[in-house]
């Protein structure tokens, strides 16, 4: 049987045997992505030293006391910080260990420098900011400031690439913004023809440029306005209120009916009538072998409001069906007597001829040859719009041989409702009367 005594020595020999070997630990550190440099923390000032450069992996020695602080760090990334405390269990590894930048960082600087940053739809601030971008995110930053337009920049950074955002981006808002509104609910905005919205509308003029913004609404006279951002001409404002003043009547007839306004031709067929703000206007409408049609229009309070549309449907004129055109209408017709007729002979056979369609000489001289009938008139419409007024003119042109000039005047009225011996009412028309067309005719067979 052994002694006690003589086994404490093999107990120590054991212990020996399974006691570990305290070395120095070593860890390979990698930085990720290569182009990044490896820095170390002295804890002696608390500076970092640069201990590998890009593309170059480090051998960490563990120190005791101390916390062994590792920095990657490159141009754009948010740097990463990893302390290895010792620990043989946690770093006994043949495999690099990496340490991954995952965070851009994008210096964002603003003009001007009032404009706020905004990312994701949060304000930032104003001037700069640093914009971190993780890898497989994106960041959505709008830049604004009242009176300019809004400049949005989208930052990516998939994962598994290395397309990353810019480190640094200067983000200028140049271009104007005015925020329109109008004085009639229901308007429509255009730039340049191109519709911008209904009711309101945010118009962009481009640095360097001039645009024409149009404000309309069906029934009301158009506002235009031109904004320009050039250098040395006045900012646009930042709002502005376009007021359509005015009306505006389409008016749509025949297709070659005359449109007159205010008593001069604007149109034939159809015509968008403007009727200025606070005034009238008077429209009317002429065609051929129909009557013609007025109204007075006006944008005035307590008037009638004018309508957008005005369809216009003329009446026949009863004076074309009872007369025929004529080119003996207002002209001098000369024809020769026969000589076996005497002037007393000849004077009376006009006499008669012309009595027999008019009731009253006004002017009647056989010695000067010179005869005159007073107007007949003859009226057409449901309200005597349309006046007719005819009358005989005879002149003797020459006594050897016996000849004679007949006109047929024939005028037609300008206006309803004036007196027939209104001469400024009259103007000259190329038709006769049913009544009236024979008579050179019949003149010059019984005088031949």
């Amino acid at each position: 049987m052994n002694s006690p005594l003589r086994a404490l020595p093999i107990v120590g020999v054991l212990l020996a045997v399974a006691a570990p070997v305290l070395t120095a630990q070593t860890i390979t550190v990698q930085a990720r992505p290569a182009t990044a440099s490896i820095w170390r923390l002295k804890i002696q000032d608390n500076s970092l030293e640069k201990v590998a450069d890009p593309g170059q992996p480090y051998r960490l020695k563990i120190e005791k006391n101390d916390p062994n602080t590792i920095v990657v760090r490159q141009d754009g990334f948010r740097d990463v910080r990893r302390s290895f405390p010792k620990d043989a269990e946690k770093y006994n590894t043949k495999e690099p260990y990496s340490i991954f930048l995952t965070r851009r960082v994008v210096e964002l600087t603003v003009l001007p420098y009032d404009a706020t940053i905004f990312v994701n739809g949060e304000a930032r601030g104003q001037r700069s900011h640093d914009l971190e971008v993780e890898e497989g995110t994106a960041q959505t930053v709008e830049i604004r400031r009242t009176g300019l337009a809004p400049v949005t920049r989208v930052y990516r950074w998939d994962k598994g690439t290395s397309e990353y955002p810019p480190a640094r981006e200067r983000i200028e808002l140049s271009d104007r913004r005015v925020l329109l509104t109008a004085s009639q609910s229901g308007a429509e905005f255009f730039k340049n023809d191109a519709k911008l919205g209904d009711n309101d509308a945010d118009v962009v003029i481009p640095r360097g440029s001039c645009v024409i913004v149009r404000a309309q609404k069906p029934g009301f006279a158009a506002a235009e306005r031109q904004y320009c951002n050039k250098e040395g001409m006045p900012d646009p404002p930042v709002s502005d209120r376009l007021v359509l003043a005015g009306r505006v009547v389409s008016v749509n007839a025949a297709t070659d009916a005359k449109i007159f306004v205010n008593n001069k031709q604007a149109g034939v067929g159809s015509y968008p009538v403007k009727v200025p703000d606070a005034q009238c206007v008077l429209v009317r409408v002429e065609q051929p072998a129909f009557l013609p049609w007025e109204r007075e229009y006006c944008a005035q309070d307590n008037a009638p409001v004018p309508p957008i549309e005005q369809l216009v449907q003329l009446k026949a004129d009863e004076s074309f069906s009872a007369s025929v055109a004529s080119d003996q209408a207002n002209v001098n017709v000369t024809f020769e007597v026969n000589t076996a007729l005497t002037d007393l002979m000849a004077w009376k056979r006009i006499s008669s001829i012309v009595l027999s369609h008019f009731d009253v000489l006004e002017n009647s001289d056989s010695e000067t040859g010179y005869l005159r009938t007073a107007w007949q008139i003859k009226s057409y419409g449901d309200n005597n719009e349309v006046v007719i007024r005819t009358r005989v003119i005879v002149k003797r042109a020459s006594e050897s041989p016996l000849r004679y000039t007949m006109k047929i005047v024939s005028e037609r009225n300008k206006m309803a409702g004036v007196s027939v011996k209104e001469d400024e009412n009259f103007v000259p028309w190329d038709r006769l009367l049913n009544t009236y067309k024979d008579v050179i005719g019949e003149m010059q067979a019984r005088l031949k």
